[in-house]
């Protein structure tokens, strides 16, 4: 009898245990003070790159049901946008335990893991939340992203179509498509080159490393223009000198891009600022590529007056003087069709950011031409 007893004491006491030590949220303020209304009004903030609105937003929600799952995901969201990749990892962790087959938890963490740079857990991630949900669009689209990354551009574009065959409107499926065509398009011929075709947007160095690398530009200097690397007509026609013992750029030294730099810098291709930094880091903005094309241009073809050639001339830009310092420039690329202007509007976009895929579909057809 005692031992029955016993039995039900014990089943009895570990019902109020598990009662009382459950994990129990705020007492909700009103109809909307719901976990659900904070999460999607934090996926708005998030939309909207609001970070510290939506981590908000997020935490209200956890603290209505600290069991929770999509709250810990929209954290993880939150703090990445914020680039607290510790907490955003945290909270992703949490949404994974919590509840085991919420495929966004998933997105979520392989979202923090491929900026945190771990491509091979990404996929992992994304894989997992598909195994979840096969028709889950944002799984497709991040893990065809980080298979970009990877370099491998056919799995991504297979990821890319999957998202748009479950959402045809689904517009940054579509754009990522379409950047990975015209990165294949481009068909980076250098490991360096595969690498910098997907920034976006490019800086200086990744310019002076696409033309030192994938043009051959060196080699064909030395076959038609060899004076270039003559010291002595260097000096004459006042270009930069190559001689070690005469200033260099100041700014350099421990960069990555060092010897590409100089290449270009040597052979005139690019400038150096007055102040001999080169600014290795700066983007590179629609206007200054399309200087340093007509810079090319004029070096290869040892045509000096291309850089006067359209002075004058009625501009085609609404957004472009004739008098603008880069107008010649810009008339120079786009008449040769190594930049367009925008579709619709017909303006240019000076300070328009260059891709790594643009300015290499650039190169490519100024490569052609000589």
């Amino acid at each position: 009898m005692w031992s029955r007893w016993l039995k039900r004491s014990g089943l009895a006491l570990a019902i109020v245990c598990l009662v009382g030590c459950a994990t129990v949220g705020e007492r909700s303020k009103g109809p909307t003070d719901t976990p659900d209304h904070h999460y999607a009004a934090g996926q708005i903030f998030l939309g909207q790159e609001k970070y510290n609105s939506a981590l908000a937003e997020f935490e209200r929600a956890e603290a209505l049901h600290p069991n929770y799952a999509p709250a810990f995901e929209g954290l993880a969201l939150a703090q990445l946008g914020l680039r607290n990749q510790s907490r955003a990892e945290e909270a992703a962790d949490t949404a994974k335990e919590i509840d085991s087959a919420y495929a966004p938890g998933y997105v979520a963490s392989g979202r923090v893991q491929a900026a945190k740079g771990n491509l091979r857990e990404a996929i992992r991630d994304f894989t997992h939340a598909l195994d979840i949900n096969p028709r889950y669009v944002q799984a497709y689209y991040y893990r065809g992203k980080t298979l970009m990354r990877c370099l491998d551009f056919d799995r991504a574009e297979r990821d890319f179509d999957s998202a748009l065959q479950i959402q045809p409107t689904h517009k940054a499926a579509r754009s990522a498509w379409e950047r990975s065509m015209k990165i294949r398009l481009a068909t980076p011929g250098t490991h360096i080159g595969k690498k910098i075709v997907l920034a976006d947007p490019i800086t200086r160095a990744d310019l002076a490393a696409l033309i030192a690398t994938e043009l051959g530009l060196e080699r064909a200097l030395r076959k038609h223009r060899p004076e270039l690397f003559d010291p002595g007509f260097r000096r004459a026609v006042g270009l930069r000198s190559t001689e070690p013992d005469l200033p260099r750029i100041t700014d350099v030294e421990s960069h990555w891009a060092k010897g590409f730099i100089e290449l270009v810098t040597e052979l005139s291709l690019m400038e150096a600022f007055p102040d001999r930094t080169f600014r290795p880091d700066a983007m590179v903005d629609r206007a200054s590529y399309a200087m340093t094309i007509q810079q090319v241009l004029a070096i290869v073809d040892n045509d000096q007056g291309l850089r006067s050639r359209f002075i004058g001339s009625v501009s085609p830009f609404p957004d472009v003087r004739n008098d603008h310092f880069a107008y010649n420039a810009i008339m120079v690329a786009t008449t040769r069709g190594m930049l367009e202007a925008q579709t619709g509007t017909g303006a240019f976009n000076l300070t328009g950011s260059m891709s790594g895929a643009d300015a290499l579909l650039g190169l490519r057809k100024l490569a052609e031409l000589f």
